[in-house]
């Protein structure tokens, strides 16, 4: 991985998944629809590419705002490089678990501060 990749697309990759506090599995991305599709061109919307959503599984993490987050189809694969760091980290601070909530306490225990900062997984002393 090169500092544009680090940079660019995994560090703010994995910033947004400890934000949205959990981690996005492939089943969870959906293209938009086409009636989506043209609401969004509606509004002004550059649908120039393909467009996705994510809605989640668990209605504990269903919120408006993550329900209408756009990604493009250029996002799809800095959201699997977080995903993939975040599960690197966890293992690196002993995590064996298949639970998001503890893959990302364990991963935010282990790296920067700044990346879980802003999400329930800040570490005490940066609350």
């Amino acid at each position: 991985m090169n500092l544009h990749e680090m940079f660019f697309e995994t560090f703010p990759a994995i910033k947004i998944i400890f934000e949205l506090g959990f981690i996005p599995k492939e089943d969870e991305i959906y293209e938009l629809s086409p009636e989506m599709y043209a609401l969004y061109e509606g509004k002004g919307g550059d649908i120039s590419k393909r467009l996705y959503t994510i809605v989640p599984r668990d209605k504990e993490h269903r919120t408006a705002e993550i329900e209408i987050g756009l990604l493009t189809e250029d996002d799809l694969p800095k959201i699997r490089k977080g995903v993939d760091a975040i599960r690197k980290h966890a293992k690196r601070a002993r995590c064996e678990s298949e639970n998001d909530e503890e893959i990302l306490m364990a991963a935010a225990s282990v790296i920067p501060s700044v990346f879980s900062e802003n999400s329930r997984f800040a570490r005490k002393e940066d609350v």
